[in-house]
């Protein structure tokens, strides 16, 4: 194939009478190398929003959860010490959830009320990822809290108490729930950073919790319950969603306020080794159990529709971009029709020298499927140099609010990056196949007879 690259590459870099000819290549190369950088930063900006969903989803959600229908959990240390012992398991956790409302003085908002064991859930590591304001942690066992910020002491050396905000000024610790008589004390809260921000609260505020699961009055029916808490800490899971609808505090406060009695949770929170195996993990658990009131989801039930929902939209993408290859395909196509055209003496002499047809239609394959390789290669760089641009610097910013993170994420994968190569190249391929069979089936006696 030595002759034949080599005439395709003279023909390549020849000076042609015809301007338009050699204006259609460039536009063949810059098109197909557009293309290219296209689907690449675009597919790796969704496979960012794809991992970085992944990520936040995963750090913050059960990778099983393990409930009952109708009811509350009562025998649940026997549930858990059952858990914990099948393979593949690597922590469970108690909680107790709710929706309640939460208010203060600078507005309302419903939420989601978690109850934990402050003790499980520091050996578990639950904490870890929600990166908790200093104190967090000792204020949810702890009183009275203490503020996040070192205060120095007065002028006469003793040390100083940061006081709450003036939130429910005239409302009394010990609201209604707690004995008569009683001390004075302080319900703990941590609320997402968000959250703080949307209500007016810091550290050592006072909100108020308002639930629709009363407890039964004597006369029947339920009777909403108010307590007020103290905001214990706040934390930042870079989540918009998580960061503003969700909070906790111990499992005990919890109970008190949705009407649940002490020895009641309302679900099991299990992690798994391999998060790929938690559909196997939760059919084991669900066996081992051996009660069919028992209920049980994975993380990739929770979160399918939305992972497909990306899957889907990665698909469209690569579609829908491909085009603009098929357009500079269409270039190519255009240039090699012109140059077999422009070339019809050169091929009549080279097929009568010898030339058979197979080397003709070779000769004008290499020529497009060398433009198309420039403008593949380009594309390749520049798309590639935008994506390490846009990670490195991240110099476009996003509403947390509506993205759900605060700058344009980037994630390139070597298989999408081949893929877009091979479809590149087979794109380029396919265009020069109907322009070298003309040129391979042209006849030397009719192509010299005006000549």
């Amino acid at each position: 194939m030595g002759i034949e690259r080599g005439i395709a590459i003279r023909y390549l870099r020849a000076k042609r009478r015809n301007s338009l000819l050699s204006l259609i290549s460039v536009l063949a190369v810059g098109g197909v190398g557009l293309g290219v950088a296209a689907l690449i930063v675009v597919l790796s900006v969704l496979a960012g929003f794809e991992l970085n969903l992944f990520n936040k989803l995963l750090g913050l959600t059960a990778h099983v959860t393990i409930y009952r229908a109708d009811e509350p959990m009562t025998d649940w240390p026997v549930l858990i010490e059952k858990i914990r012992a099948v393979p593949g398991v690597a922590k469970a956790v108690p909680f107790v959830n709710g929706q309640v409302m939460i208010s203060a003085t600078g507005g309302a908002s419903g939420i989601l009320l978690m109850g934990l064991d402050p003790v499980v859930a520091r050996e578990s590591g639950f904490f870890a990822q929600l990166h908790l304001s200093e104190r967090s942690e000792e204020n949810l066992v702890t009183q009275p809290m203490k503020s996040p910020w070192d205060i120095p002491p007065d002028e006469f050396g003793q040390p100083q108490v940061l006081e709450p905000d003036p939130l429910w000024q005239g409302v009394p610790l010990t609201d209604q729930g707690d004995d008569v008589g009683s001390a004075p004390r302080q319900r703990p809260l941590i609320i997402g950073r968000e959250l703080s921000y949307i209500l007016g609260v810091q550290p050592l505020s006072r909100v108020k919790l308002i639930s629709p699961f009363g407890r039964v009055t004597p006369l029947g029916n339920r009777t909403p319950l108010n307590r007020v808490f103290t905001v214990a800490g706040t934390f930042q899971a870079n989540y918009y969603d998580f960061d503003t609808k969700v909070a906790f505090t111990t499992i005990e406060e919890a109970q008190d306020l949705l009407g649940m009695n002490r020895d009641e949770i309302s679900l099991i929170e299990i992690y798994v080794d391999d998060i790929y195996k938690a559909a196997e993990v939760k059919t084991a658990i669900l066996r081992t159990l051996g009660d069919d009131s028992y209920w049980a989801r994975d993380w990739m039930q929770m979160n399918m529709s939305l992972f497909s929902a990306l899957k889907l939209e990665q698909t469209a993408m690569f579609v829908i971009l491909t085009l603009i290859i098929l357009v500079a395909a269409f270039n190519i196509a255009s240039t090699l029709i012109m140059m077999v055209t422009e070339k019809t003496k050169d091929i009549a002499i080279l097929k009568a020298m010898g030339a058979t047809s197979g080397q003709v239609r070779r000769i004008f394959t290499i020529q497009g499927l060398i433009v198309g390789s420039i403008g593949t290669l380009g594309g390749l760089i520049f798309g590639i140099l935008v994506c390490f641009l846009l990670k490195r610097y991240e110099f476009i910013s996003l509403p947390p609010g509506i993205y759900l993170m605060s700058t344009l994420p980037v994630e390139m994968r070597p298989l999408q990056i081949a893929a877009i190569t091979v479809v590149s190249l087979l794109i380029s391929y396919l265009a020069t196949l109907y322009p070298s069979r003309q040129a391979a089936k042209m006849d030397p006696v009719e192509a010299l007879r005006y000549e």
